[in-house]
């Protein structure tokens, strides 16, 4: 990708990107890992290939692959009420007689949404979960009768309404530690990370060295701020509870630098196997592939969900398949189909933009790679 650096550099201008990872892997494993900017922008520290990022919702990509290990070994069924993993009922009150699922989890049309505020004294809800360290079990945040759940059920019925859910991943991470009897960080440290070689996880402590976790700044009135770097990540970091409560901080934080990541892509672009050793059966990775839901053809982003996968055709004629993540100040997505895959991840810029998904960065960024990398034939 060298000879393409010149237009990549009119982003970095345009936006004016802090510091950013981009890599091309190409489906025969040609691989271009392209380094900008600042890790550090106070001591001007260069941005490099070991940088690690916290890659926001990315994540659930790596989330989904852990729980559907357990799909392939038969110790769980997509389509079973969750309440016969997590141990207790849940159920949207407004349709008691639905079952919610774990295909419908990891579509993000369970009903089950994001909410929560701190209210009289109380955490409440999977927000006010996020603001402290208090133990709060998941059955309370999923119990309507709980002090603790906040409007955490949608009013559409099960199965029929997408809803962007980052408490739905973290109940997908519950059921896996609640079939392993492991922490959810552990096991996908030991199915999956561990694996492929990436010495990176789920806490700044499994980052070999925490000094390539790059700062991550958010843009306010025309200058950037600190949001966290891997001293604040470590002190903010969710403490581990029981088995099956540790719902919060896998949505969006997995820590890993784009060149580890490039791993976990070419492992799904390979139908489930990196480096001759598979991680993944086949039928499984087509299954997270496979269109299970689309209804929204406004948004650029969520017109179609596989299983944690977004899916998205309206870029190259061979769909791309993948995620994005924005959070913390960071923008990524990871991007892939048969002819090559597409990673991208940018500490801090100017994003012009307040969309939730896909910033006029990505989407820009996007057309011009699958161009120059002629993944879009």
């Amino acid at each position: 990708m060298d000879k393409y650096l010149d237009g990549y550099h009119k982003f970095i201008e345009k936006y004016n990107m802090v510091g950013s990872n981009l890599l091309f892997l190409r489906n025969d494993g040609y691989l271009e890992n392209v380094t900008s900017g600042y890790s550090n922008l106070e001591t001007k520290e260069a941005t490099t290939t070991l940088s690690v990022y916290k890659i926001a919702s990315v994540s659930k990509v790596i989330v989904a692959v852990g729980l559907l290990k357990l799909y392939e070994q038969n110790k769980l069924s997509l389509d079973q009420d969750i309440s016969e993993y997590l141990g207790f009922k849940v159920q949207n009150p407004f349709y008691p007689n639905d079952i919610i699922t774990l295909r419908m989890i990891l579509t993000q049309v369970s009903s089950i949404i994001d909410n929560g505020k701190f209210e009289n004294g109380i955490y409440k809800g999977y927000y006010g979960a996020n603001q402290t360290d208090d133990y709060i079990k998941l059955e309370d945040i999923l119990t309507p009768t709980s002090i603790y759940y906040y409007h955490t059920f949608s009013n559409h019925k099960p199965g029929t309404n997408f809803s962007y859910s980052n408490l739905g991943c973290g109940i997908l991470a519950c059921i896996c530690e609640k079939i392993t009897k492991k922490h959810f960080r552990d096991y996908i440290k030991e199915v999956l990370l561990e694996p492929l070689n990436i010495k990176s996880g789920f806490r700044v402590s499994d980052v070999e060295n925490e000094e390539d976790i790059v700062c991550h700044y958010t843009y306010e009135n025309d200058e950037f701020h600190l949001y966290g770097n891997h001293q604040t990540f470590k002190q903010t970091e969710c403490l581990e509870y029981p088995l099956g409560d540790n719902y919060r901080g896998v949505a969006g934080g997995l820590y890993i630098s784009a060149q580890d990541l490039s791993k976990i892509m070419g492992m799904l672009m390979n139908k489930g196997i990196y480096n001759n050793q598979r991680i993944l059966e086949e039928k499984t990775v087509n299954e997270m592939e496979t269109v299970w839901w689309e209804g929204i053809p406004e948004d650029p982003t969520y017109r179609k969900k596989g299983l944690q996968m977004i899916i998205m055709d309206q870029f190259t004629k061979k769909p791309l398949k993948g995620h994005f993540g924005n959070a913390y100040g960071l923008r990524s997505f990871m991007l892939y189909n048969e002819l090559g895959g597409l990673i991208f991840l940018c500490n801090g810029a100017n994003f012009l933009t307040d969309e939730d998904h896909m910033t006029k960065l990505q989407e820009e960024l996007i057309k011009y790679l699958v161009e120059i990398t002629k993944i879009s034939l």
